[in-house]
């Protein structure tokens, strides 16, 4: 019981202090952005013509359990489901992002899939393990 409040305490420091997450996904390109202090998650959509933004307000940023949590919209729609694990991918590159995160979409967003998200105080590594 112990370990199991000492790990709340440390990822709620660790994630209390994440004032920006931000995460990537491919296939659709989608890039997220979750701001802490706005309480606004924004989508940046990339198609053949340019760049479509769409900035979701009164998100909140929920803990769920150690390195469990949710970006809920105010209707109590889950947008976004992140996990500290050290395991997130962007699909592409050999960066190993901190959280592995599923997005839930929204209205109007072709997304639906599985990404990688840094924050500013949990960067994303390469594969060989180097900042």
């Amino acid at each position: 019981m112990k370990l199991l409040a000492l790990t709340a305490i440390t990822l709620f420091a660790a994630t209390s202090q994440a004032d920006i997450i931000n995460c990537v996904f491919t296939e659709p390109f989608i890039d997220t952005s979750y701001s802490m202090a706005q309480q606004s998650l924004t989508y940046n959509s990339f198609d053949g013509e340019g760049t479509v933004t769409t900035v979701v307000k009164n998100v909140s940023f929920q803990i769920k359990g150690p390195g469990e949590f949710e970006l809920v919209a105010k209707d109590g729609t889950v947008l976004q489901k992140l996990t500290l694990n050290n395991k997130g991918s962007d699909g592409m590159s050999d960066r190993v992002f901190p959280y592995e995160v599923e997005d839930k979409g929204m209205a109007g967003m072709a997304n639906s899939g599985w990404g990688g998200c840094s924050s500013n105080f949990l960067k994303a590594t390469d594969d060989s393990g180097s900042k």
